[in-house]
């Protein structure tokens, strides 16, 4: 496994195929333009969580909703021009969200405000300051650092895993168990999570154009580390620890199974 950039694919390149244009973009006209589609995603993705969380009554559901929408912003980074600098701007929306975050969990800690809400499990702000704000964070991380990389691939199909751990667990998990310092799970969420990260890697990796495993063995080997740590992960604090063991693995794993 390797760090090799995806191949160029950009805004640009896709309007003008199908027409839509009939000049290319210059490169930092291309980067704005693909970081305004991904500001409308993310809007997107906020007004249908709170539809969710509004028809449904669950905050649990909407969140996941947006956790694994906000996993799958990966699938933006082919549009942004990496021969310049203006691809860093894929991460104006997490840069922007964190601050959101840490102002409204930190300092306004409104109960009713609409993301704590959206975004908590029992309308406590000071939730914001753990899983979405540890994922925003770990976004810039992987939008500056990981760009169009197989581990930063890697790191944003884990969280996928998180996401199928929890919907699983929710849905069919009857056999409980539960580590120290840790918090409750069940075998078949567990298992869901192996299914989850390999589903992501699959997924993320054909989207953007980047060779993130070959063969078998070591999708699965990636979805087992990636269960593992989700399930013995400390309370609150699972989506810092996977990235951290995600971005590990891609660095020793290849070495240890060929």
């Amino acid at each position: 496994m390797t760090e090799e950039a995806g191949g160029n694919r950009d805004l640009s390149s896709l309007l003008l195929h199908y027409h839509l244009i009939q000049n290319p973009l210059s490169p930092m006209y291309n980067n704005i333009a693909s970081a305004l589609l991904t500001i409308i995603y993310v809007k997107l993705v906020m007004e249908i969580g709170a539809f969710i969380r509004v028809r449904y009554g669950v905050p649990e559901l909407s969140r996941k909703f947006v956790h694994l929408c906000a996993c799958s912003w990966v699938v933006f980074w082919p549009l942004f021009d990496s021969s310049h600098w203006g691809w860093r701007l894929n991460v104006t929306v997490p840069v922007v969200m964190s601050l959101r975050l840490l102002y409204k969990g930190a300092i306004l800690k409104d109960p009713e405000d609409e993301d704590v809400l959206l975004l908590s499990r029992t309308s406590s702000p000071s939730e914001l300051l753990y899983g979405p704000l540890q994922m925003t964070l770990i976004m810039c991380y992987v939008g500056l650092t990981k760009f169009m990389t197989n581990t930063g691939v890697l790191i944003m199909a884990s969280l996928v895993g998180d996401w199928m751990a929890a919907m699983v667990g929710i849905q069919y998990g009857k056999h409980k168990y539960k580590v120290p310092l840790g918090g409750n799970k069940s075998i078949e969420g567990t298992i869901g999570c192996v299914i989850g990260t390999m589903g992501g890697m699959w997924f993320y990796s054909f989207m953007c154009g980047i060779e993130v495993v070959t063969g078998w063995r070591m999708l699965l080997a990636y979805g087992c580390v990636s269960a593992l740590v989700e399930a013995t992960a400390l309370c609150n604090w699972d989506n810092l620890l996977l990235a951290l063991a995600m971005q590990l693995s891609a660095k020793h794993l290849p070495n240890i199974i060929r």
